[in-house]
């Protein structure tokens, strides 16, 4: 089933780094969420759907690629580089 996106969307940036984060802004994800978009812009990061993600078991999105995710708001979806900051653009869309 494709469900029908018709907004609010949210779109910010994220410093990524060693250490995995959740794609949100601020403390909770969009409300209705169903999808996520990332692209890093000076790197490659790996995504997941537990804070346990690493680029060894993460999925890599290569710098200057772009990846969207079906994500509703229940479902967590993680971000890692593999080393360094990485300057990643981020929205959520409902």
């Amino acid at each position: 089933m494709i469900l029908p996106i018709d907004g609010p969307a949210n779109t910010f940036q994220l410093n990524v780094s060693t250490t995995a984060v959740e794609l949100k802004q601020g403390a909770s994800v969009l409300s209705e969420r169903k999808y996520v978009l990332i692209q890093p812009l000076d790197g490659d990061v790996y995504i997941g759907y537990t804070s346990g993600v690493t680029a060894a078991n993460g999925h890599r999105v290569r710098e200057g690629g772009f990846l969207p995710i079906p994500a509703a708001e229940r479902l967590p979806v993680y971000i890692v580089s593999a080393s360094g900051t990485v300057d990643v653009r981020v929205s959520e869309v409902a």
